[in-house]
C-alpha cells in the first residue's frame, strides 16, 4: 500500500515537471533541458517515467541553444532558465493565462511626426489638410478660444510640428509664435485638447549704433547694421519733430541705444529703442523711453516733454513711398490727371497695417477703387482711411473700438492698384490733408508726481547717448529721407 502511494505521488510530480519543461521550452526557444528524475528505490518506475518523458518531448521540434554551455554566457543562460522554471511552478495558473494589458496611448515608435510650413494664402484648414487632418480637428482646436488666438493670424514661413497617431488622429502640435515663444497643444488624460504658451526667457542687452546720412535714413541705418524695425521706431519717435521725407539733408547724423535679444547666448531679435539722438540741419533732438509706475510707456525729451501725438506718422512698416499726396497727379491706371488725396506706402503683401490713432470703425468692406478698405473715426474731427488691403483683422467689424497701433488689416493690392501697398488718407473735419504734414496737438508731458522717477530712469540713457560718439566709430552710408522713390 505504501509503495502504491509513493508511486502515485512520484508519478504526479513527474507529470508536473514534464508539463512545465515543455512549456518552458516553447516560450523561450533556447533549447531543451531534460531533467532526469531519480527514484533509486524503484528502478522499474524510473524506466517507465523516462519512457513517458521521451515520448512527450520527442514530437517537439525546437532548435538547440545557440550559445554553447561552455561559453561565458552559459551560466547566465542556465540561471535564466532556472529562474523561469521556478516562476512557472510557483505562479498561479490563472496568472500565466492572463493576457497582457495594452496602453491606450500609442507607443513612441508608432507616433508619426509631420512638419508643415505656411505658404502665402494658407489658412489653418489648408495647413491641417497638408498634415493629413480634417476640418473637424481644426474645429476642435479653435473651440479652445483665446488660448489658441495666435493661430488666427498665420504668416508665410511659419512652421507647425504635428504628432499624429497611426490612424491619423491629432496627438499634439507645436507652433512657433516668436523666437522665444511657442504654442503647445496636447491631449490630457481625458483625451481633451489643451493649449498652453511656452516662453523661454531671453537675455536683453543694450547696444549702440550711429551713422551719417548721405542719401536716405533707411539705407544708412541698414548699412550700419540696424534692422528695418529699428529704423521705423526711429522715424516714429521723431516723426512729429522731423519730416524724414523733406527735411533730412546730407550730413545729418543719428545715434541710437537699443535692445538686443539673446536666446541661449545667440542673437535672435532686436527690441525697443531706449534712447535716440538725431541732428538735422545743425539742430539736435533727443529722446528717451520711460515707463511710468502705472505701466504706460512713451518717448520724451530729456526735460520731460512728450514726443508723442494722438496719431502715428506711419501706420505701416514700408520700404518706400510709392506716391505722395498730390492734388494734380497723373493716375497710373487711368492715365489722366486725378487728385491723389493720400500717401501710398509700398510694402509686401501681408505686412500688418496699424490704426494711426484710437477711434471707432466707421466702415469696413469693399469700396470701388479702394478695394478692401477701412475707415476710422477719431475724436477731434479726424478720420483715417486705409485702402487696397489683402484682408482684415478678423476680430474687428463696423462699430468696433480700436487703439492706436492696433493691427486692423494687412497690405494687399485689391481694387485699383498696380502693386502691393497701403493707400492712407487723413481727413481733418472733412478736408483731405497730407498725413505727412498735418499739425497735431502734442501729448501731455510727464506728470509732476512722476518727475523724480523719470529722471532716475532716464539719466543713464541720456549719458550713454552723449558718450556714444566717443566710444564707437561713425559709420557713413548712402541714405536721405526715410525712403526714396
Amino acid at each position: 500500500m505504501r509503495n502504491r502511494y509513493l508511486f502515485s505521488k512520484r508519478k504526479s510530480r513527474a507529470k508536473i515537471l514534464l508539463k512545465g519543461t515543455a512549456l518552458l521550452l516553447g516560450l523561450t526557444g533556447l533549447g531543451v533541458v531534460i531533467a532526469k528524475v531519480s527514484m533509486p528505490t524503484d528502478p522499474a518506475l524510473d524506466q517507465r517515467i523516462d519512457q513517458s518523458i521521451a515520448q512527450a518531448v520527442a514530437p517537439i521540434d525546437i532548435p538547440l541553444p545557440t550559445t554553447p554551455l561552455d561559453t561565458p554566457n552559459a551560466p547566465q543562460t542556465i540561471a535564466t532558465l532556472s529562474n523561469t522554471q521556478e516562476n512557472l511552478f510557483t505562479a498561479p495558473a490563472d496568472t500565466l493565462m492572463q493576457p497582457a494589458k495594452l496602453s491606450n496611448h500609442p507607443t513612441e515608435s508608432s507616433v508619426v511626426t509631420k512638419t508643415v510650413k505656411v505658404s502665402s494664402g494658407d489658412s489653418l484648414s489648408t495647413v491641417f489638410a497638408r498634415a493629413g487632418l480634417g476640418y473637424s480637428e481644426v474645429d476642435k482646436l479653435m473651440a479652445l478660444g483665446d488660448s489658441v488666438a495666435p493661430l488666427k493670424t498665420l504668416h508665410p514661413g511659419d512652421e507647425f510640428s504635428f504628432q499624429l497617431s497611426p490612424d491619423q488622429n491629432l496627438l499634439s502640435l507645436s507652433y512657433q509664435i516668436a523666437p522665444n515663444k511657442s504654442l503647445s497643444v496636447s491631449r490630457d488624460d481625458q483625451d481633451h485638447l489643451i493649449a498652453k504658451e511656452i516662453v523661454v526667457p531671453m537675455e536683453t542687452r543694450l547696444a549702440t549704433a550711429e551713422g551719417t546720412i548721405d542719401s536716405s535714413l533707411y539705407q544708412s541705418a541698414i548699412e550700419t547694421g540696424l534692422s528695418a524695425n529699428i529704423v521705423m521706431q526711429l522715424a516714429d519717435i521723431f516723426g512729429w519733430k522731423i519730416n524724414f521725407l523733406k527735411d533730412v539733408q546730407n550730413g545729418d547724423h543719428f545715434r541710437i541705444v537699443y535692445e538686443e535679444k539673446f536666446l541661449n547666448g545667440k542673437h535672435v531679435d532686436t527690441g525697443r529703442v531706449m534712447a535716440a539722438q538725431f541732428t538735422n540741419s545743425g539742430k539736435t533732438f533727443q529722446a528717451v523711453r520711460y515707463t511710468a509706475p502705472d505701466g504706460k510707456a512713451g518717448y520724451y525729451e530729456p526735460n520731460g516733454a512728450s514726443l508723442a501725438r494722438g496719431f502715428l506718422r506711419y501706420p505701416v512698416e514700408f520700404s518706400r513711398i510709392s506716391s505722395r499726396f498730390d492734388m494734380h497727379r497723373m493716375h497710373p491706371l487711368y492715365h489722366k490727371i486725378r487728385a491723389h488725396k493720400g500717401v501710398d506706402f509700398a510694402a509686401p503683401t501681408g505686412t500688418p497695417i496699424h490704426a494711426a490713432g484710437s477711434g471707432r470703425i466707421e466702415f469696413i468692406g469693399w469700396q470701388h477703387g479702394y478695394g478692401k478698405v477701412i475707415k476710422i473715426k477719431h475724436d477731434g474731427g479726424f478720420e483715417t482711411v486705409y485702402g487696397h488691403m489683402s484682408r482684415f483683422n478678423a476680430q474687428i467689424k463696423n462699430g468696433s473700438k480700436v487703439d492706436m497701433g492696433e493691427t486692423i488689416g494687412y497690405v494687399g493690392m485689391t481694387g485699383a492698384a498696380t502693386g502691393p501697398h497701403l493707400h492712407y488718407e487723413f481727413h481733418v473735419k472733412g478736408v483731405y490733408t497730407d498725413p505727412l504734414a498735418a499739425k497735431l496737438p502734442e501729448a501731455n508731458p510727464i506728470p509732476s508726481r512722476y518727475r523724480k522717477d523719470f529722471l532716475a530712469q532716464t539719466q543713464s540713457l541720456i549719458d550713454q547717448i552723449a558718450q556714444t560718439g566717443q566710444r564707437a566709430p561713425i559709420r557713413s552710408a548712402q541714405a536721405q529721407g526715410l525712403v526714396a522713390d
